[in-house]
């Protein structure tokens, strides 16, 4: 177990240390040289004890200049410590800003774009689930929903609802059957068709002025429909700060 120094203490392998470990080699020395002077008186034996002599006393000097320096000087006043800064008036140090909320309506994607054969504008207001599902193989991959409102010169009016991949079951000619639900009113259904090409991604969903007439009052639809193998999984979506007039510019 280690030692603990305290801190008037000098460690061993010190300058002080070995400064006094050569002083008692000299003394030492000097001992030995003074009995042997006892018995023999000649010049090169007191010749050794005066050069030992001379180095004590130029141990000793330096040994006093050592302990000086180590030792605290009794004028030297104690360093204060540091005083602790004040907080600011809050209480509390600055922090980053907070983020601004995302403006409401951000959601929404609008295009109009003309429609080749009638000249006429075609007007489109997407927006994408806030969820995302899991298929099974072979659709496997996390996807989101989209929901999308369609005013076109050619076809009319129509509410689209599109899977990314998978298998919507309903048939051009059966029909299927969409459950929406309004904020948290009770699931509303509403007859839906497929599309003509057989795309098995997408339906259209019927009455189109009731369908947005409802939405335009609410913030959040959740849709619900037959997949193939998949059960009736439900698409979330927020529908908050849906702009007619941008749905039905003139130009985008």
């Amino acid at each position: 177990m280690p030692t603990k120094t305290l801190p008037h203490q000098i460690s061993a392998h010190s300058p002080t240390a070995l400064r006094g470990a050569g002083l008692v080699a000299a003394l030492l020395l000097a001992t030995q040289l003074t009995a042997c002077s006892s018995r023999a008186d000649g010049s090169a034996t007191q010749e050794k004890l005066a050069q030992a002599k001379a180095k004590i006393l130029a141990l000793e000097s330096e040994l006093a200049q050592l302990k000086a320096r180590n030792e605290p000087s009794s004028s030297t006043a104690a360093v204060p410590a540091p005083a602790p800064v004040a907080e600011s008036a809050a209480g509390a140090a600055p922090g980053a800003a907070p983020s601004e909320a995302t403006p409401v309506g951000q959601q929404w994607a609008y295009l109009v774009n003309e429609e080749q054969m009638t000249g006429g504008m075609r007007k489109t207001a997407s927006v994408s689930s806030t969820n995302t599902v899991q298929f099974g193989f072979p659709y496997t991959g996390s996807q989101n929903g989209h929901l999308t409102l369609r005013t076109d010169p050619r076809y009319g009016k129509d509410v689209i609802f599109r899977i990314e991949q998978g298998q919507i079951l309903c048939t051009s000619y059966d029909g299927c059957t969409v459950q929406v639900r309004f904020d948290d009113e009770k699931p509303t259904r509403f007859s839906a068709s497929a599309a003509a090409d057989h795309s098995s991604e997408l339906v259209f969903i019927d009455d189109y002025a009731r369908f947005l007439a409802k939405m335009k009052k609410a913030k959040r639809v959740r849709l619900s429909l037959d997949i193939y193998q998949n059960g009736r999984p439900v698409f979330d979506f927020d529908v908050s700060g849906f702009d007619v007039d941008k749905y039905q510019a003139k130009k985008s």
